[in-house]
């Protein structure tokens, strides 16, 4: 027998395989209980954002915030809102530091990025220059042991045939946690936290880009990496995540407060 699978009998033996979400023993990092129960987010959502509108809203409207301020980015969407069992796994990845969970919901973004083009006014997910992660600062990566970003995005690149960069876009100010701040302090706490590194610079000049991230609040992160890459040269800079901040309608925005929590103060 080989070695190798020799000491993976061993580890099963001892430690075996569960569900990252809800413990039940098994084969898959995220059983098909827990799939079955993702909440997709579908129309309504404005159109340019992605924001969840009301079920009574129409298929072609902007949210009153895009329609005051144009974002950077020219299309943003996520694979749910973040409540449910999508919200637990999101959270178990981060702070439990279950990695099985990576390539499951890696694979939930690749489904959504096959999946836009059967919607209402798709953006072209899958025809972009490259996937570029949404960095963490090398002080925050250090303290979880690994930048979520990075690893779902380099499962979506497997899955959706795009090419992926990494440490192109980097993260250059260890900003402050976002927790209990207004809109705007949001925005200025991340002001000038990304650069484009030198020497791929030229690299951005006219490309399209597809920003991943894990959870989209209230969009100061992306936007201002966004920014960064406008700034640099891109045609048109698209966002994806796993979850997006759930409306003070839904249920859901009940239980998220506190959830983008990334590691006790000064991390």
């Amino acid at each position: 027998m080989d070695v190798s699978r020799l000491w993976e009998e061993i580890l099963e033996l001892f430690f075996p395989p569960r569900c990252g979400v809800c413990d039940l023993l098994g084969e898959e990092a995220f059983c098909p209980a827990c799939r079955a129960a993702v909440e997709l987010l579908t129309p309504p959502y404005c159109v340019s954002c992605g924001r969840a509108l009301m079920p009574s809203a129409g298929a072609e409207v902007l949210c009153g915030e895009c329609r005051l301020t144009p974002p950077e980015t020219a299309g943003a969407r996520s694979v749910g809102l973040h409540s449910g069992v999508l919200r637990q796994a999101v959270l178990r990845m981060k702070f439990d530091r279950r990695r099985e969970l990576i390539r499951p919901l890696g694979q939930l973004l690749a489904e959504r990025v096959r999946l836009e083009a059967s919607y209402p006014h798709p953006v072209p997910l899958d025809h972009v220059t490259a996937i570029l992660p949404v960095p963490l600062h090398p002080r925050r990566r250090a303290w979880r042991g690994f930048d979520q970003a990075v690893l779902l995005s380099r499962v979506l690149s497997r899955a959706a045939g795009l090419s992926l960069w990494e440490n192109v876009l980097v993260r250059v100010k260890n900003t402050p946690q976002q927790i209990g701040l207004s809109s705007e302090q949001r925005r200025q706490n991340v002001r000038h936290a990304f650069a484009v590194r030198r020497p791929h610079q030229d690299r951005i000049r006219g490309g399209d880009f597809l920003l991943v991230d894990d959870v989209y609040t209230t969009g100061a992160t992306l936007q201002e990496a966004a920014r960064t890459l406008n700034r640099a040269g891109a045609q048109r800079v698209y966002a994806l995540t796993l979850t997006r901040t759930a409306p003070t309608w839904h249920l859901g925005s009940l239980v998220q407060l506190g959830d983008e929590e990334d590691g006790p103060p000064g991390i």
